[in-house]
């Protein structure tokens, strides 16, 4: 089954479009991955998948990682890398195939690289793995607007970066695309735009996205990180926002 299948499927079975970002802030790195694990197990009934980031992918070793993505695919759950890939094939080729072997289903990466020598060889090989490729289209802060927010002239016309970007991840077969929670207005442009494909949207809660608003907005799944990982109560907070947004 393809990512987005598998994602799809988890979505339906725990009612949830909550992908957590597990982001913690710098700790004892003797103690992150416990804390890691510790709000995985109290959240996973109130999510379909998690995200890591560099908040994690760098303190931690290989087989601290694995543990991680070993875990959440036993609760049913998806993982996705976000590292926003933004380089050479031959250079992307190789992060890409260490993320697949800890056991990633799915990576967030930049379209401006472009396709050839870019991002094509790894969608390509991704598919023919069942993993994903997520394409950025606009990011949740405020500066977004300095990049993904340009104009840009193609064949005589001129559009937005962003939709250039939704254009590419059409034409390459993306797996996903990602729209910041705090411009719901670009999020239903988009929508309108991507068809079948996916909606991932970051920047709620602690960046000033309403849930509720962005689901409205067409969004399909939400990224949450600080709103659930530093909260009080993470499986409160994981389940209220499961709740309001199914």
């Amino acid at each position: 089954m393809s990512f987005i299948g598998r994602i799809n499927e988890t979505s339906q079975k725990k009612e949830s479009r909550v992908v957590a970002g597990l982001d913690l802030k710098v700790c004892d790195y003797k103690e992150l991955v416990g804390k890691v694990v510790n709000i995985l197990d109290l959240i996973q009934d109130e999510i379909c998948a998690i995200k890591v980031n560099f908040h994690l992918l760098l303190p931690l070793s290989f087989f601290e990682l694995k543990s991680i993505t070993d875990r959440a695919h036993n609760y049913g759950l998806q993982v996705i890398a976000d590292i926003k890939l933004n380089d050479i094939s031959s250079t992307n080729l190789v992060a890409t195939n260490i993320l697949w072997n800890l056991g990633f289903d799915a990576l967030i990466a930049n379209p401006f690289v472009g396709f050839e020598e870019g991002l094509g060889p790894c969608i390509i090989d991704a598919h023919s793995k069942g993993k994903g490729l997520i394409l950025l289209t606009y990011m949740s802060h405020k500066g977004a607007v300095e990049g993904y927010g340009l104009d840009v002239l193609q064949s005589g016309r001129v559009l937005k970066m962003y939709d250039l970007f939704v254009q590419r991840a059409l034409e390459w077969k993306a797996d996903g695309v990602v729209v910041g929670a705090t411009n719901p207005q670009i999020i239903s442009h988009v929508k309108q735009k991507v068809r079948s494909i996916p909606i991932f949207s970051p920047g709620l809660i602690a960046q000033g996205g309403d849930p509720k608003e962005v689901v409205k907005a067409g969004a399909d799944y939400l990224i949450i990180a600080r709103g659930i990982v530093e909260s009080d109560d993470p499986r409160t907070a994981a389940r209220r926002l499961k709740s309001i947004t199914w």
